[in-house]
């Protein structure tokens, strides 16, 4: 997979237009009970279905006053979560009404996202914020491994070599034609303020029978953190319940302290304390609030070279080619998960094959799918390897780390497939050189985090690319690992597999910020620890103030 990256955010009332001032306290609620900060929440953040999916586009601003002028013109149409998720209701009624009929109604959700150098370039004081924001992706390639073909110089244009751009634009819609008619507003209203496109990421949901799975063919998007108060329904999938602060900043995080606010010192007896703390960073400004980080990567998915790799590997694990791809994964291409889960007598033979072929599957059920954790039935990894992809970036009650650390880890994650469908007469990608456009597919991914350190970058360097994490000897993660070419992956009973890389990364760091009605935030604490969705377009925002969209 290859990377480029950036940071951005999208900013609201204080910094574009007057906004009212109503304060509200955030508190913990259960059950389907909502918020009142989903109304400055954007829509993509905490509120998507499968059928709004984010995919961006980049732009740059003139000067300060065209920028603000535009952030002004968008403002009014920029979706919250809270419509997201009345829309996402409605549809589900209707749906269960009329059955699988599409078009009984239709949405069409956008929003922005800027980087530090869209937030200067309107005027704003990004100094408070961190060095990962501020300083951009390519300055932090080596830390998370982004080298040799995902390296900031092979990145796609417009961020070849590490160049920063301004915004991000999202788009997403349930048709075609609302996605181009949407398209040409937005290109409209940037043209009127003198706004430069610099490229577009185009991407969609796979055809039947291939609906929800990414391009190694596997269900992706299945375990979320549940927020209370602000995830809607009841958490019939056991998902982790995750306190808002770890996504959102300026609420209470997993330690009961505000996210975005200076972290306390660690007192004596406490892991890492120092007697002579640092000087303690300062807090983010007002207007942060409600506002999250968001990363953006652009996955490219060599599905030749996947396919061909599990099936060298099946008769040397005794394995089938599915099982050996779901070994990697941790889950089948159902998304049925390998490990047991609640309810269920005894362990799943492998060699079975996947039991969510049938769709009729007990297993694939809500209430099923995702409830199973690793350490009491699986801790040396039998069923799942603890390299696996979804056990090495969500361990779980794995220990080490232990829930709780874990919990402070978990990011919102969003994406959607790029590019055409696989077809089975193609080469893997060429070892060097430019992949065809033909063969040009993947993922781009998208996730929340109230921290990028604590977040993506921990996720990405402590877990994935760490072959001692969480035991030595495990291996890095087979999917998402891409710091060294060549990769071992302990599947225990089985051996040690030597994996080379099946992809690039493109990846883009942004602060994601509601262009919402501003309120006040009351702060109670102090954080201690630093449908056929066709969703695409996104212009991305150029810094050259010479440069006019064309």
């Amino acid at each position: 997979m290859h990377v480029d990256r950036e940071l951005a955010c999208t900013i609201a009332g204080q910094l574009v237009t007057a906004a009212s001032q109503r304060p509200h306290v955030l508190e913990r609620r259960s059950g389907s009970e909502l918020l009142e900060p989903q109304r400055d929440l954007p829509g993509p953040f905490l509120a998507p279905s499968p059928r709004q999916l984010p995919l961006p586009g980049q732009a740059g601003f003139a000067d300060a006053a065209t920028g603000k002028a535009f952030l002004a013109a968008i403002e009014p149409y920029i979706a919250s979560a809270s419509e997201v998720r009345l829309f996402n209701q409605l549809y589900k009624e209707i749906q269960a009404r009329k059955g699988q009929v599409r078009g009984a109604v239709e949405s069409t959700w956008i929003n922005i996202a800027l980087t530090a150098a869209g937030l200067e370039a309107i005027g704003a004081d990004a100094s408070a914020f961190p060095d990962a924001f501020r300083q951009g992706m390519a300055a932090w390639a080596g830390l998370i491994g982004d080298a040799g073909p995902s390296a900031p110089q092979t990145w796609t244009a417009p961020f070849t070599g590490g160049a920063r751009v301004h915004a991000v634009m999202i788009l997403a819609s349930d048709t075609e034609q609302d996605l181009e008619a949407g398209t040409v507003w937005v290109r409209a209203v940037m043209a009127e303020h003198n706004v430069a496109e610099a490229g577009v990421q185009d991407g969609h949901v796979r055809p039947e029978p291939n609906r929800g799975r990414e391009h190694f063919g596997f269900k992706d998007g299945i375990s979320q953190p549940f927020i209370p108060g602000v995830t809607a329904g009841q958490n019939k999938k056991g998902n982790d319940v995750i306190a808002i602060g770890e996504f959102v900043i300026g609420y209470a995080d997993e330690d009961d302290h505000v996210s975005g606010q200076p972290a306390p010192p660690a007192q004596p007896g406490q892991p890492g304390y120092n007697p002579t703390p640092p000087p303690p960073a300062p807090a983010l400004p007002a207007w942060a609030t409600n506002g999250s980080y968001l990363v953006y990567r652009r996955l490219r998915q060599d599905v030749a070279a996947f396919q061909q790799f599990v099936h060298d590997q099946a008769q040397p694990l005794g394995l089938p080619a599915d099982a050996v791809g779901a070994k990697l994964v941790g889950r089948w291409a159902s998304g049925v998960p390998l490990e047991t889960v609640q309810g269920e007598k005894g362990e799943r033979d492998a060699a079975a094959g996947d039991p969510g072929a049938d769709p009729q599957s007990p297993l694939l059920r809500d209430d099923r799918i995702n409830r199973f954790d690793y350490q009491k039935n699986d801790a040396d990894g039998h069923l799942v390897p603890r390299a696996a992809h979804i056990r090495k970036t969500n361990p779980r009650d794995e220990d080490p780390p232990g829930r709780p650390e874990a919990n402070r880890h978990r990011l919102l994650r969003r994406g959607i497939p790029y590019g055409p469908e696989f077809q089975p007469t193609e080469p893997a990608y060429p070892g060097a050189g430019p992949v065809p456009d033909n063969q040009d597919r993947g993922l781009v991914f998208i996730c929340y985090q109230a921290s990028l350190e604590d977040g993506f970058e921990f996720v990405q360097q402590r877990w994935a690319n760490t072959p001692e994490f969480p035991q030595p000897g495990d291996g890095r993660d087979p999917i998402i690992s891409q710091d060294v070419n060549l990769r071992d992956m302990t599947i225990p009973q089985r051996g040690s597999i030597p994996m080379a890389q099946w992809g690039h990364h493109h990846r883009r760091r942004l602060l994601l910020r509601a262009l919402a009605e501003r309120t006040a935030h009351t702060q109670p604490t102090v954080k201690r620890r630093a449908g056929s969705t066709v969703a695409r377009r996104l212009p991305i925002l150029e810094p050259n103030k010479n440069r006019r969209r064309k």
